[in-house]
């Protein structure tokens, strides 16, 4: 197996944890470390299996990303898509299969099988919000399916598409910045972005993560802010918002990331080999709904 090498990068997932928790952003990008090798110290195993808890919300949110995902890959490829009976049935049928696996806590010899939080931690959760977590992806999916941005995407002759769910990265100052754009097409001389989200929220303004993305897009493909629009799509209210961009938005993006890449590095001892300190060197978190929420609960020290 080849050797790999632990390299620092900045991500809006990186950023909420080292907010959330420092010592838990440890774990999740240097205390796992190697975690997936024969001969791994049991703690640094476990850790590595940890990391890769989902509670029920991001576990059913990315199925529904995956869904669409497929459709809009076999669309870009001319392959029919499946009627949304189908898929829905599919991809229930999926979820099933990873629960009872999950629910058997097969990830502890097979880690890269679903591996849900609620499963290892024993969070009590009755049969009925099982049912309801179902439900909301059946609702997400049937929003998408019948909506007119998917109308417009699935156009026949469409042309134009950028990117599709694909793990892209530009560089700041050096520093390699991770995005994945759920969809970017070209529409004249226009770049939409589109972000599907699945939570029980709307948002009102420009996040970090849209921000972060408008950023790629004129990294990328060289477009002025007027010429990008960035639409978050909310599958469960069915309820779409776009959102411009400035130059003054883009370079307080640019601001943030740097800021935060500055507090990540300054808890390194060699930051050309992303070398961290030690991990008492990484401060726990106090807020309870960080702790409780926590992946690495089991394996915290003091």
């Amino acid at each position: 197996m080849p050797t790999f090498k632990n390299e620092f990068s900045w991500s809006k997932t990186r950023d909420e944890i080292f907010k959330a928790c420092p010592r838990q952003y440890w774990f999740a990008y240097y205390g796992f470390w190697n975690g997936w090798l024969k001969d791994a110290p049991e703690r640094t195993r476990q850790i590595y299996i940890l990391k890769n808890l989902k509670n029920r919300q991001t576990w059913t949110g990315e199925k529904v990303h995956n869904s669409i995902h497929r459709s809009i890959s076999n669309i870009r490829r001319g392959i029919k898509v499946l009627p949304v009976d189908d898929i829905i049935s599919i991809t229930l049928n999926q979820m099933r299969s990873e629960f009872r696996s999950s629910r058997s806590k097969t990830y502890w010899k097979k880690p890269k099988t679903c591996a849900l939080f609620e499963h290892e931690y024993g969070i009590e959760v009755t049969d009925q919000q099982w049912k309801e977590m179902a439900q909301n992806v059946e609702t997400c999916l049937k929003n998408f399916y019948a909506s007119d941005i998917y109308s417009r995407l699935k156009s026949p002759g469409k042309k134009g598409w950028l990117e599709v769910e694909e793990f892209s990265s530009f560089n700041l100052d050096s520093t390699k910045i991770n995005v994945v754009i759920d969809c970017a097409v070209k529409e004249g001389d226009s770049i939409i972005i589109y972000d599907w989200k699945t939570g029980k929220a709307l948002s009102e303004d420009l996040s970090v993560q849209l921000g972060c993305y408008a950023f790629y897009a004129m990294e990328k493909w060289d477009l002025p802010p007027d010429s990008l629009t960035v639409v978050e799509y909310n599958l469960f209210f069915n309820k779409a918002n776009s959102f411009s961009v400035t130059r003054g938005e883009i370079e307080g993006i640019k601001g943030y990331i740097q800021g935060s890449v500055k507090d990540m590095q300054s808890l390194l001892k060699d930051r050309e080999n992303n070398i961290p300190l030690p991990e008492d060197q990484f401060a726990k978190g106090e807020d309870e709904r960080v702790i409780s929420r926590c992946n690495f609960k089991k394996v915290c020290r003091g």
